[in-house]
Parts: structure tokens; sequence; C-alpha cells
């Protein structure tokens, strides 16, 4: 196209993100994020002077900031592991606590406490726990003797 008013074409690759574009808007609309990103939007003001306002919402940023802090000293390839040993745990934990009746009342006598750690399942988290333990407490010894 050529001219004075000529619009120039666009490619494909400028193509398909106008469409991923659209896409991701219908989704956001139907999801109705869209309307809280706009309500959002027109009461930028307000809602951030509401946040900055709220101690608990004050004091979950001074802890989420004492946590970067305390993430930045961890070594990548050891984050790395935690992200994906924590996915793990969680998706084990929500799995764990969806099988159990907690409103269940259970006895534990010594008998039953020898025969349930002989479950190798029980063993299995036992031990899991124990490790988590033996490195968290050289982890705090270590933070505490300044190493």
């Amino acid at each position: 196209m050529s001219g004075a008013g000529a619009q120039p074409e666009l490619t494909d690759d400028q193509v398909q993100a106008l469409v991923g574009l659209l896409n991701a808007l219908a989704q956001l609309k139907r999801s109705g994020l869209l309307g809280l990103l706009e309500r959002l939007a027109d009461n930028a003001d307000e809602a951030f002077l509401a946040a900055a306002t709220d101690p608990a919402i004050m004091r979950m940023v001074g802890l989420l900031g004492a946590l970067a802090r305390g993430l930045e000293r961890v070594d990548g390839d050891r984050f790395s592991n935690a992200q994906n040993a924590l996915s793990d745990v969680a998706s084990c934990l929500a799995d764990s606590l969806g099988k159990i009746d907690v409103s269940k009342p259970r006895k534990m006598g010594l008998l039953s406490l020898s025969r349930r750690l002989s479950d190798p399942d029980v063993a299995q988290g036992l031990g899991l726990l124990l490790d988590l333990a033996k490195e968290f407490g050289a982890c705090a010894r270590a933070l505490r003797s300044g190493k």
C-alpha cells in the first residue's frame, strides 16, 4: 500500500501477538478480573491510601520484605531445589489433609505408637521431618554464631 493515508501492514508475528492479547482480554473479561482491574485503576488513589494505612497490610509488607532479604542470601541452586521440594511438600500435604478426618478421635498409647512407627509411610514422614529439623537447626545455629 502507498499513499498519504496508507496504514503499515502488520507482520505475522504482530498479528499473532494481537490475537494473543485479544484472547487474554477476553479471558479476563469472562473471569471478571477485567472489571476488577478497571475498578482498581479508577480508584487507584483511594485503594493505595487504604492499603498504605492498613496496619495488617503494612505488617504483611514488612514480613514479605524480611522474607525477600532472607531469600537473597540463599544459593541459587539450593533455592531452586527448595522451590521444587516445597511444591512436592504442598502437594503431598494437601492430598494428605484431604484424606484424613480431623474430627475423628484418636487414642495413642505406647503400643499403638510402636505399631505406627513400624509403618513405612510413617517412618518416611518422620524421617523427612527429622531431616528438615536437623538442617533447620544447623542453619539457625550458624546464623546465631555469625557464620
